[in-house]
């Protein structure tokens, strides 16, 4: 009689995720979503905390572009300004705390609802399993974000876009119209790589075929793509 195979831990889903993901949601499909989630908010937590004064410069700029145009509503006191900043610089320190889960569990409900329109068979659990563990590279781009901090210059720092690994990065985000940067920005290759694995994920979880997991990436990728643009529209339309 063969014995079965040792069941993997959880540390080796997170390296499996890098080498073998469909193994990953194929073992954990039925598994505990909340977990990997925890582990990856409190990993990217702990990085940017960490990094917090080495990317101070860029998200300055962000902050000083938001209340630029803030002000031009005359509507906006001072006062306010004041409190949107402490409210900025609270949510660039601790609020990857709160707003990461928030974002892991829309995604798994993005990527379960989305997923139906390719015929998949996905569950919500392992949708939810299978957006906890695509955000894993989530906390590589924090990484290379705080490498980034401590090596550029502090004027090479104008914005949280100079951290992209993609076409951002090389966009004035001062000149540079905020749809086009929104749109450059979901080029990421972070970004990207979160989406092949929800794609990855929904072909193991969800019984489709490549060709349609494939049509189900670039769904995401749109989807994904939806608020950013919006948000940049507005920003456009307020300046």
């Amino acid at each position: 009689m063969v014995a079965n195979a040792p069941a993997a831990s959880l540390w080796e889903d997170f390296i499996d995720i890098f080498a073998s993901p469909a193994s990953v949601f194929r073992r954990r499909e039925h598994g505990n979503w909340l977990i990997p989630l925890l582990i990856v908010t409190a990993a990217i937590f702990l990085i940017t905390f960490a990094s917090r004064g080495t990317l101070q410069p860029a998200i300055d700029a962000e902050v000083d572009r938001a209340l630029e145009l803030a002000r031009k509503n005359p509507q906006v006191t001072e006062e306010v300004i004041d409190r949107i900043r402490g409210y900025t610089a609270w949510a660039f320190t601790y609020g990857t705390a709160i707003f990461i889960p928030i974002v892991i569990v829309f995604i798994g409900f993005m990527t379960w609802l989305v997923s139906r329109l390719v015929d998949s068979r996905q569950t919500l659990r392992a949708a939810m399993v299978v957006a906890a563990y695509s955000y894993v590279p989530r906390v590589v781009a924090a990484v290379v974000a705080a490498v980034q901090g401590l090596v550029l210059k502090p004027d090479q720092l104008d914005g949280l876009m100079r951290l992209s690994v993609g076409p951002a990065r090389f966009l004035d985000p001062a000149t540079t119209n905020p749809i086009v940067m929104a749109i450059a920005f979901r080029f990421d290759l972070f970004t990207i790589w979160v989406t092949i694995l929800l794609a990855i994920g929904a072909y193991v979880t969800g019984r489709i075929s490549k060709q349609s997991a494939v049509v189900a990436g670039v769904l995401f990728w749109v989807v994904g793509s939806l608020y950013p643009v919006f948000q940049a529209w507005r920003a456009t339309v307020l300046s």
